[in-house]
Formats: C-alpha cells, structure tokens, sequence
C-alpha cells in the first residue's frame, strides 16, 4: 500500500514542489464508502494531483486490497475529469513491471464519482528514502536508474512521456528479491507523442505543470517538447539520490537556472562521492541543457547504464585539483 507521510512544512520550498493546478485538497473523506458496490474504502493514505484522494481499500467480494484514488466531486471540472483518465489510460495501457498496474477506471458511478482502481503497493517512494537514507549509494542508484529507464522505454515506445519523473513518483517495494524494486506512478501529466517517442517523435507543447526543478528548460517554457524531457529529469533524479543536491543552482523554485556551461560537476557537488567515472559522464549526459546533446531515447539511455552495470568498476572518482582552483602536489 501507499505509506503515507505527514506533511513537511519545508515541502513546498523543495525542488520538490510541484508546479500544477492541483495542489487540492478533498473536501470530503469518503472513509468507509463502498464503491461501486466492490471498493471499500479503508483509510485514507494521501493526495494525489488533480484534486484525488488516495485510499487504501478492499474488493467486498474477494477480499484483495487494492489503492482507489478518486476526484473530489466538489473540483471534478472537465479538464480534471479528462486529465484523470488520461493518467489511468496511459498507465493501464503500459506493459512493463516497473509501472504502477491500474486494474479500473470508472468515470462516473451512481453517486457521480469518478475513480481509478491500482494495485496495492507496500513500500516508500525515493523523496522518503532520500530523506531518511540519503545520499544513496551509487549501486543503488545505478539499480534505480536503470528500472526508472526500463519504465520510460515502454512508455516511450507506447507514444507516452511521463513529464514529471521525480523521487516522490517512484516507489520502491520488496519485490524479486531486492527491497529496490521500483514502480513508476502517477501519469497525471503525462502526454502522448502521437505513436512512438522517438526522437523524430511531435513535440509537445501547452501549460507548464509538473515539478520545475525536474524539467529542462524546453518543458520551463512551455514547449516544443518532447520525450528527451522524461530522460532529463531521470538523470536529475540519479543525481539527487546520489548527492542530495540538484544538477543546476540558482534561480527560483519555479524556474531554475540553466547555465551555458552546463549542469554542476557530481565531483564539484559531493566531493566525497564515489562513484564510476562513466557513471558520473551517463548522467550529466542526460541532464544537458540543450536536447540534441542529451541521450536520444530512453532506449540509448538504458544501454549506457546496462554497460556500467555489465562492467562493474568501483573505484572513487578523485578530485581533481585543478578543477578546484588548487596546486597540484609535488611529486
């Protein structure tokens, strides 16, 4: 099941925050409700976007536990109504076991509610783990990456780009015999490329929502965009896990700064990381400021990461005194 957390009062002050118009809250708790006549709502676990509300239940019948997130009536507009089903299309219609499975949608019941039915998942997303458990080693980052990758392959070849890949919409489980297994939730912002994002794929463009310290500055501005946006933000989010800092500094919260000279060195950011070098090269690859010096496709991302994996060098990435405007020792 989704743990839930108490509300931190520096969240909104994080890079965290999301930048959307739907940081609300439920007007009613529908604790004890039976949906549907099947869904028992159980306890409320937390808020999701669009004005949802995420509980933990029970299937009357069979007694499974499932996650219903469901729209608060009272700020079910249109759009919210058609960016809900859009999020529950887009990961129902995933194949990959590293996306959260959603089992139904119901637009509208007898009371007029509308719902979305999700498997049951007992763990923690990585903003929790970051928090009491980071910085993170970097082959526990490299894991991550690599199954947040696999997700953004199949969506990608599925016409589908999350825009909001960040800690808190990758949850992490006990599963296939790690406590790492990830799962990657929440497609309430996500949009469709119109067939395979490739990297010829249309490029987006509309509203700016999701969580401006995860998007490069083409999704900042509004657009074009298109899937390269998933892939910058993935490597935003392996180097947070491994220093607790962000690739690019200043500027505000809603909109960070991208530098010309490029994202903040790992070294330069946690100089006691250690870390491959080629490790270090695959992510401020991915978080380049312009798209065409990026990764191409989540696929080429992958194959870069699998490489490491397959290599398995461990050393600590030096410092290089010259990059810190030092001497070098005599010799």
């Amino acid at each position: 099941m989704f743990t839930p957390r108490m509300p931190d009062s520096n969240r909104s002050r994080e890079p965290d925050a999301p930048r959307a118009p739907c940081n609300r809250r439920a007007s009613v708790d529908l604790t004890g409700r039976v949906l549907g006549g099947r869904y028992r709502l159980l306890r409320h676990l937390g808020h999701g976007g669009s004005g949802a509300t995420i509980y933990e239940a029970e299937h009357v019948d069979v007694r499974r536990r499932v996650a219903v997130k469901v729209l608060d009536p009272g700020l079910s507009d249109a759009d919210t109504i058609a960016r809900f089903t859009q999020e529950a299309r887009a990961a129902a219609a995933l194949r990959s076991e590293h996306i959260i499975d959603i089992i139904e949608l119901v637009c509208h019941d007898t009371n007029e509610l509308v719902y979305m039915v999700m498997e049951c998942l007992d763990g923690e997303d990585l903003a929790a783990t970051l928090k009491h458990d980071g910085p993170l080693d970097w082959r526990r980052v490299l894991s991550i990456g690599t199954q947040v990758c696999e997700a953004l392959v199949a969506a990608h070849a599925s016409g589908v780009v999350h825009c909001d890949i960040k800690p808190g919409n990758c949850f992490r489980i006990s599963h296939g015999g790690t406590d790492d297994f990830i799962k990657v939730l929440d497609f309430g912002v996500s949009c469709f490329s119109g067939g395979a994002a490739t990297a010829n794929g249309r490029p987006n463009s509309g509203p700016v929502i999701g969580t401006p310290g995860y998007m490069p500055q083409e999704q900042l501005r509004g657009g074009p965009y298109d899937h390269r946006v998933d892939i910058f933000a993935l490597g935003v989010l392996m180097f947070r896990l491994l220093t607790n800092k962000m690739p690019y500094s200043g500027g505000s919260l809603f909109v960070p700064r991208r530098p010309a000279s490029g994202p903040i060195p790992l070294r330069r950011a946690a100089p006691a990381v250690e870390l491959p070098d080629d490790l270090e090269t695959v992510i401020l690859k991915s978080v380049a400021s312009d798209p065409a010096e990026r990764y191409q496709s989540a696929a080429e991302l992958l194959d870069a990461l699998l490489a490491i994996a397959d290599t398995a060098v461990e050393h600590r990435l030096g410092r290089d005194p010259l990059a810190w405007g030092e001497r070098p020792s005599a010799a």
